[in-house]
Order: C-alpha cells, then structure tokens, then sequence
C-alpha cells in the first residue's frame, strides 16, 4: 500500500496504512492464479464477484454441514455444488450453489480439494469460518464439471442430512448395464492338440477374480477358430464350472479336456466401455497382462465376490473415506465408490479398504436405489462400529 509491504502484518496496522490520507492510493496485489485476461473482463461488463464470510456452528463434532462440494475441470479449486435440504448450511441461508471456497478456519484451499476440506470440516469441534467467494448472476452448470460425474463431489464434507426417500426396486444387490456378451464356442480339434491360451484370476487370489485369458498364442485351436479373445471371461469347459475354481484348479480342468476330440467354451466377451484397452505396441507379457479396472465393472454381480470389512472408531473421529455414486434422478442407479481415504484415519489404518472398492450394503442394508444423501447419514449414524459389504477389484496396470 503505497510502497509499504504489508504482506506480514496485522490486520489493524493493514487498515491504518488503507486510511492513510490522501488522494491517490498505489497497491500492489497478487491476483489469483486462475483468472485469465478474457475472465477478468467479462467480470468487469457482466458480473460482480465479493467475498463473503460465513459461520457455521456445530451443536457437536460428529454433526454434518449438509454440503456438497466438487471441483470444476476448467477453474481450480473448491465449489458447493449442493446444500441438502434439512442441512445445518441450508437452515443458515448464506452459502449457496456454486460459491467457490477460499479458505476454511483460515486454511487456504484456492487450490485444495473436497477432500481437505471436508478434513478441516471433520476434525473442528463448533465454529467452522468459510470465505468463500461469489459470482452474481452465473448459475451452476449441470452436474458433472469436475469430470467424473457430479457424484465425485465428496460426500466426506459432512454433506448428507438424514433426508429419506422412498427405496427404489431392484433386481439384484445392483444391477449393471449390459456389458458383456455370453458366447458359447464349440470346436473340433485333435487330441494332443494345445488351446493355445494363457489364463489369469482364480479365487485364490488376492481379489478374488474370475477366470479370464491373458493370451491366445499363435499355436493351437482356438487361435485358429478366433472367437475367443483376450480378456474374456471363461465361465465353464464341457460343462465345467470354472467360475469357483481358483487358478491351479483351473489350469488343470483346461488342460484335462484339452486332450477330448471336442472342446465347448462358454465364456463373457466385455464390450467396449469408452476406456480403450492399453496400446497394442506394448510387449505381450502373457501373465502379467491384466484388464483395466472399469472392464470389471462391465461383469454381472454373480461374478463379483463380496467381503465384510468391519471398521471401529472413536466416538469424535470419522470413517475417513468419502464415496460417489447413487442414485440420480437423471442416470438411475449408480454403484456407490470409495472416493478417497484420509491417512490417519480408522478406515486408513485398518488397510483392508481400498480407493475404487464398491460398496454393496452397510450392516446388512443393501446400498442399491440410495442417493448419496441417503447413504452418508446411514453411515455417520454408526458411533463406533460399521460394517462393509465391498466388492474390491485390482487397479488397473500403467
């Protein structure tokens, strides 16, 4: 402020310098990082931005703020995307849709996530101070903008207001789009004649995978024939279940029907999901050739292998993930997602969770047909014990 650097000092000695008398006054500022040339000058002609500061008291730790919050794909930083209905930030009145969240507790979040902030928001005991800043006259655009579907706005910010809606039917523990394709092949072939394929999963491993094949070698019959490819899913060989099987049993049900005249397959060919498999010029390395996480996503739920994870807790701490997913009036049913895991935390350090592991049911209540506001208070619900149904399925390889 007219040459005097008031970077480090206090709020008061900053105002006296302000009101220093006199016509002209000279700043210098440091403009945020984000705002372009073109910004800068729509905002001048047709929006005004102020900063806003507003308070929200927690009757306890553990009580929810009822907000939602995404990042956007072209503008850094943290928005509401959402204030719940019933919720402590909707009653206060003050924050609104699309404000952008400067800081929390005078923690700069100009570049954090949802997930740090929902963090701050966890761990303070009452008052939670935001400064947040507001475009008038821009509306949030449709949901989405942080490029991975607006559900990837953190439900760990303490959104969720026990708001009930009525349960939606649904077939199964959830129910895929179709993915796959079943196919039977049926060949002739000579008796000492190899497959010619490679196999990969088994539940004796780690995530407990089904059976799929990793190559189709240029020697042997079903190279020849074509159908089958790398990547499917081998459900059964004449008639043998290969889905229970785990791998050295199934090594061994392929290699003991090689050796009949006649050979049928019934396998799961997964059709394409907008995610191309890895390029093609890659080495071929036979077993350690693995699908892409979203192919299994792509597999109907009998063959999914679910597990309880039981997560313990104090009574002032949180679970530590957040999730995505649910049910939205626009897409349907959505499988529910952990998002994120905050180190230090009990789901941190009980180290069975994993990011990307699905959630199937908590205590027993199946999660199909909930909205993300729907699951979160079920789960903040629980003091000091949950329990987890998940399906985990292996990352994919980079």
């Amino acid at each position: 402020v007219n040459g005097v650097n008031i970077s480090s000092v206090t709020h008061c000695q900053a105002v006296s310098f302000l009101r220093h008398p006199g016509p002209v006054l000279h700043l210098m500022v440091l403009q945020e990082k984000g705002f372009s040339n073109k910004t800068a000058q729509q905002d001048c002609t047709s929006t005004a931005r102020e900063v806003i500061h507003v308070t929200l008291v927690k009757r306890d730790r553990s009580e929810p703020l009822g907000i939602k919050l995404i990042r956007k794909t072209d503008e850094a930083g943290i928005f509401i995307l959402d204030l719940l209905e019933g919720g402590l930030a909707a009653k206060n009145g003050k924050l609104s849709r699309n404000d952008r969240v400067l800081s929390i507790n005078g923690q700069d979040l100009r570049q954090g996530t949802p997930e740090a902030a929902a963090q701050i928001i966890q761990t303070t005991e009452s008052r939670v101070n935001f400064v947040i800043l507001r475009q008038s006259g821009v509306q949030l655009g449709e949901p989405g903008e942080d490029g991975s579907t607006s559900n990837s706005s953190s439900s760990s910010s303490n959104g969720g207001s026990p708001v009930h809606h009525r349960r939606r039917p649904d077939q199964n523990h959830y129910r895929r789009k179709s993915n796959y394709q079943k196919k039977t092949v049926a060949i002739k072939k000579e008796p000492k004649e190899s497959l010619g394929i490679t196999i990969g999963g088994g539940r004796d491993n780690k995530n407990k995978l089904p059976i799929y094949v990793t190559s189709v070698q240029p020697i042997g019959c079903l190279f020849r024939d074509g159908r089958i490819k790398r990547g499917d899913v081998l459900l059964s060989i004449n008639g043998i279940d290969l889905t229970h099987l785990n791998y050295y049993e199934a090594v061994s049900a392929l290699k003991s029907n090689a050796a009949s005249h006649s050979v049928t397959l019934k396998a799961l060919e997964i059709l394409s999901l907008n995610s191309p498999e890895p390029p093609l010029d890659i080495r071929e390395q036979g077993f350690s050739w693995s699908p892409l996480w979203i192919t299994w996503l792509g597999l109907p739920s009998y063959l999914h292998f679910c597990q309880d994870i039981v997560l313990s807790k104090g009574n002032l701490e949180s679970w530590g993930f957040s999730i995505v997913g649910g049910f939205e009036e626009s897409k349907g049913n959505q499988p529910f997602f952990i998002k994120t895991i905050v180190p230090g935390t009990p789901a941190f350090r009980d180290r069975k969770l994993k990011c990307g592991d699905e959630i199937v049911a908590v205590n027993g209540v199946p999660a199909i047909g909930m909205s993300n506001s729907e699951l979160i208070p079920m789960l903040k619900e629980q003091r000091n014990k949950v329990t987890l149904t998940v399906v985990s399925w292996p990352g994919s390889l980079v």
